[in-house]
């Protein structure tokens, strides 16, 4: 009878199961689903009511095993789970029916993941991207995974983000133009080349409109970055018409440094420039450089605003070829320097000193600085006589030594205006003598001068710490090159309070060194860790390089890289002066 008793309770327990019908049986199989298996929660993506648990489960699988392997993709942990569940994401993304926070949740993770699998999505973030109230943070993420990983086939994606972003409206995520622009160097699709050509030629009309500059300026700056990146011919003329424009100043040193790093294929469109003869190009300047003229009475601009703008093509031009520092811009250079106004001869005699130096190139520079008065200034306001000293140093030629001291002793004008001269002549003498020419540049140390409280002193009173450090260096090197070398290695050509050391060292090194010194130079970089010192360093190289050399830049191109890599802000900084050698030296070689 037991055993009966327990057969008919089993049967009607049996039963009573059955007669509960299938929400009983569905929670059966809940209950006897795995809720640690990632196919668990894949599956439940498709059921809207469960999919924002799932994913959150499903993230969480990611980041355990990414905590288990040390945070490597390729993990043995990370790896079986990604093959699991990128796709089913990529799936829940692209499907369009997902509340924000869990979008969210999804591009972040399929960014994190950094596995193609997930490029339908992130191209869908990117392209339903918005100028104002767009999903900055999703796209945000989106940018920074397409571009670590170079998607291709997302790029279409990325450059409609750039088209359409303006910066002035971004709110929650301010800096995201700079994610798109690291996004667009990974990249670097040609196809893009005349999206950027059409960005760069939109006029800017008003500078005081601050939210038009500043997205115009994003656009700009970003599409002349890519177009010499993309060594672009197309894009040859619309970067000359940046340098030649006032209105666009703010993106006039990236287009140069993409003519230099397009090259050959800029010098003739620069020389027809510079010579005046594309007359597009000329009236495109002047017509440029009127828009920023204050009119009279007449409402027209004054005539002098009108003089300057007619020439004003030529300074542009100079600096564009100048920059790229191939020689046989010399002659065309040098011949434009005598048809010019004193301001124009100027300029193009200080980028005169960034191209091979000879004999010729020496004589003009000097005469043209002889020519040039005392009173006047190089925009954005300096001297002009003091930033052609400056430019003076990079022909590391102690030759000038003599004619400097001669010329400063000889100043005539306002103290006002010839001091700061005199001052500019002593530290460029200083930074070039030999050890026989110490005494004819102390005789300018020791020329009597009007201190700064208003009472008689010397002109070398301000620098006497760097003059005995110059001294002492050359009473212990004299010509001798690995001495400057090794003095250049030292701690205290690093400090801030003694970085004279370095800067002397460097140009002695520029003085005396043959191109066998380049090499020792980069075999130094690790030790020189002053920016002044290693942008000396780097002149040097390039002086030292007249027909460029393309294995030299790229090993300067891999500490730049390095130094980017190490997210160290003041070794990024130190590099910065880098990148238009870099260029030069690749453009020279072409």
């Amino acid at each position: 009878m037991l055993t009966v008793r327990r057969i008919g309770l089993r049967t009607l327990l049996l039963g009573t199961l059955t007669a509960a019908g299938a929400p009983v049986a569905a929670g059966a199989l809940t209950g006897c689903s795995d809720e640690n298996a990632p196919e668990t929660h894949v599956d439940k993506l498709k059921d809207p009511a469960t999919r924002p648990q799932a994913v959150n489960r499903l993230v969480q699988f990611f980041e355990d095993a990414m905590t288990k392997d040390n945070k490597n993709r390729e993990g043995p942990n990370v790896k079986p789970i990604l093959d699991k569940i990128v796709e089913p994401m990529n799936t829940a993304c692209t499907a369009g029916d997902l509340d924000e926070r869990t979008q969210s949740k999804i591009v972040k993770f399929l960014s994190d993941a950094r596995d193609p699998r997930g490029e339908a999505c992130l191209t869908k973030i990117m392209k339903d991207f918005k100028a104002e109230g767009g999903a900055e943070e999703d796209t945000r993420w989106a940018v920074r995974a397409v571009g670590a990983m170079k998607l291709k086939g997302a790029s279409g994606g990325l450059f409609e983000v750039y088209s359409k972003m303006r910066p002035s409206k971004l709110k929650k995520v301010p800096e995201l133009y700079r994610d798109v622009r690291d996004a667009l160097v990974e990249i670097k699709d040609p196809a893009w080349e005349s999206g950027f050509v059409e960005k760069l030629g939109a006029p800017i009309n008003d500078r005081k409109d601050v939210a038009n500059l500043k997205d115009q300026m994003f656009w700009q700056i970003t599409a002349a970055e890519m177009l010499g990146n993309l060594r672009s011919a197309a894009g040859v003329k619309p970067l000359i018409k940046v340098v030649l424009s006032p209105m666009k100043a703010d993106a006039a040193a990236t287009a140069v440094n993409a003519l230099v790093k397009i090259g050959k294929p800029a010098i003739a469109p620069a020389l027809a420039v510079l010579k005046g003869e594309d007359k597009e190009l000329v009236e495109y300047s002047k017509m440029e450089n009127l828009k920023g003229a204050q009119p009279g009475t007449d409402n027209k601009p004054p005539p002098s605003a009108v003089k300057a703008a007619e020439t004003a093509h030529i300074g542009g031009a100079a600096i564009i070829l100048g920059t790229i520092g191939r020689d046989e811009a010399a002659g065309p250079m040098i011949e434009a320097m005598d048809k010019s106004d004193d301001l124009g001869r100027a300029i193009i005699a200080r980028e005169l000193s960034k191209l091979p130096d000879t004999p010729t190139v020496v004589t003009a520079f000097q005469s043209a600085y002889d020519k040039t008065p005392a009173t006047l200034s190089i925009p954005p306001g300096l001297g002009a006589r003091e930033s052609m000293l400056e430019a003076a140093g990079s022909f590391f030629d102690a030759n000038f030594v003599p004619w400097i001291v001669k010329s400063a002793q000889g100043l005539k004008g306002e103290e006002g205006d010839i001091a700061p001269i005199k001052e500019a002549s002593l530290l460029t003498a200083a930074k070039l003598m030999r050890h026989d020419q110490v005494p004819v540049v102390e005789s300018l140390f020791d020329m009597k001068s009007q201190g700064a409280d208003g009472k008689p002193s010397t002109l070398g009173k301000g620098m006497e710490k760097e003059w005995g450090m110059a001294k002492a260096q050359l009473t212990a090197c004299t010509d001798k090159v690995e001495c400057y070398l090794a003095k250049l290695g030292e701690p205290a050509s690093q400090a801030k309070e003694t970085q004279f050391n370095g800067i002397k060292a460097a140009y002695m090194v520029g003085v005396h060194g043959t191109p066998d010194a380049r090499q020792k130079l980069i075999d130094l970089m690790p030790k020189l860790s002053n920016a002044a010192v290693r942008f000396v360093v780097v002149s040097v190289i390039d002086h030292l390089s007249p027909k460029g050399d393309k294995d030299i830049a790229d090993k300067l191109q891999a500490i730049v890289d390095k130094g980017e890599d190490s997210k160290d802000q003041n070794t990024i900084s130190g590099n910065a002066s880098f990148k238009t050698i870099i260029y030069r030296l690749q453009a020279r070689a072409q």
